[in-house]
């Protein structure tokens, strides 16, 4: 079945003018802040955007940024209940309020669509006659001038100017990209070297970037760390958290903006949580070893073998404890044979039965199906809050932000990207003359 992804506020060229001060308010409210975005292209072999030289590799992602374009841009506001003492904290151990919205965005300058972007975005079921009748007209780079305060363009430029200035976390899952896209596309042309990029961002979040990716792969050191996966294996733990009476668990509550004050509460768990999935598969069914480690196949639909990521999970709980059963086996033997040298006695010594740890059968609404259809800028947003969510209760928030922000996940390299303004390094023009009206 086709997934049903969190409630979100859809803003498009025809309502962006009036819920600009709902978008605000939620903003307002933010303890962190979750962002994805969806673009026409990545670059092909020949864009050379995984170049081993990190600044060769910012110059040709900027080539890349410069003539492709943004069509989807999501926002996750994430306002921690529990910290801000609105909630008792006997009862949970993190409680988040979850405003969530996503753009519609069509670029108002030529830009390049690649075919496997195109294929990409019409199998996450991206509405491209929506996007060219209702997308938000937008122009990346510097500012152009309006003098209409309800240019559309204007007030997504306004929005993101907002988020500026809250001063919370901002929250990316592999988001170097991203980054780069946004700064082009809402706030101004981007710098020539990667020091004067690195400098902006440093100023334009002084609370701190966080790659959820990042800590992902080089803390947690997760099988896999694509964002689905992550975000589906977490929410199967948190729901084991609650059904097994644990405190510690998230407890997450999608709000959908009517006016500047009033918010309609849905209660994930109570909404997604409830319904039992039974599904039978052939007993010789596999999982997809490609989709399963990077969240892609070759193959797509073609594929035999399972994408489904419910059926993965559970397969790979089932190897791990297939595993931790051999172990004890061979750590008996080994103990078996001792004794028996020891005492030249036979040791009956049985294998002690391992209960494999088994996922829920309670599966959320939100499930990925097999193919790719749950991709969405606002979706993919509201994943990486949640995956942030659960690490900073896994680690603590003092750890997270003091030992992992500012630290971006780079593909092909084993060290991170750090978001850290160089006293030899100056900030962009254009981020200056944005500075000033801060």
């Amino acid at each position: 079945m086709r997934p049903q992804p969190p409630d979100f506020t859809d803003v498009t060229k025809d309502n962006i003018s009036s819920l600009e001060h709902i978008i605000k308010n939620a903003l307002n409210r933010a303890s962190f802040i979750a962002l994805d975005t969806e673009f026409t292209g990545l670059g092909g072999k020949e864009a050379n955007t995984r170049a081993s030289n990190i600044e060769e590799r910012y110059i040709n992602l900027c080539k890349v940024v410069k003539t492709h374009a943004v069509v989807a841009f999501g926002i996750t506001v994430f306002e921690d209940l529990t910290e801000s003492g609105q909630v008792a904290s006997e009862g949970l151990e993190k409680q988040y309020n979850v405003y969530n919205f996503n753009f519609t965005l069509f670029s108002q300058v030529d830009y390049i669509m690649s075919p496997r972007s195109l294929q990409f975005l019409s199998d996450s079921g991206f509405d491209f006659n929506k996007q060219i009748r209702r997308g938000i007209p937008y122009t990346p780079g510097r500012d152009p001038t309006s003098a209409n305060s309800n240019d559309p363009n204007a007030i997504l430029r306004s929005i993101f100017f907002h988020i500026l200035t809250r001063n919370v976390p901002i929250v990316v899952h592999n988001g170097f990209l991203d980054l780069i896209y946004i700064y082009y596309s809402f706030y101004a042309e981007l710098p020539e070297k990667l020091s004067t990029f690195i400098a902006d961002l440093t100023e334009m979040f002084p609370a701190g970037i966080v790659d959820t990716k990042y800590i992902a792969d080089y803390v947690t050191r997760e099988k896999s760390s694509f964002l689905a996966y992550l975000f589906r294996k977490y929410e199967r733990e948190q729901v084991d958290h609650k059904n097994a009476g644990d405190k510690n668990y998230l407890l997450i509550r999608i709000q959908k903006g009517c006016d500047n004050s009033q918010w309609t509460n849905m209660d994930v768990y109570e909404k997604t949580h409830t319904d039992v999935i039974s599904t039978k598969r052939p007993l010789e069914q596999r999982y997809c070893e490609q989709y399963a480690m990077h969240g892609f196949c070759s193959q797509r639909m073609r594929c035999g073998n399972s994408h489904d990521l419910d059926f993965i999970l559970n397969e790979q709980a089932k190897e791990v404890n297939s595993k931790r059963k051999r172990r004890k086996g061979s750590k008996n033997q080994s103990e078996e044979i001792r004794q028996a040298h020891m005492n030249e006695e036979s040791s009956d010594n049985s294998i002690e039965h391992v209960s494999a740890s088994m996922p829920p059968t309670v599966i959320p609404s939100t499930k990925p199906d097999q193919y790719y259809n749950y991709h969405s800028a606002h979706f993919d947003a509201y994943m990486t809050g949640f995956i942030f969510a659960r690490q900073l209760m896994k680690y603590t928030s003092a750890t997270v932000m003091n030992e992992y922000k500012n630290k971006l996940y780079l593909i092909s390299k084993n060290i991170p990207l750090l978001v850290e303004k160089s006293q030899f390094s100056k900030t962009s023009i254009g981020h200056q003359e944005k500075q000033k009206s801060l």
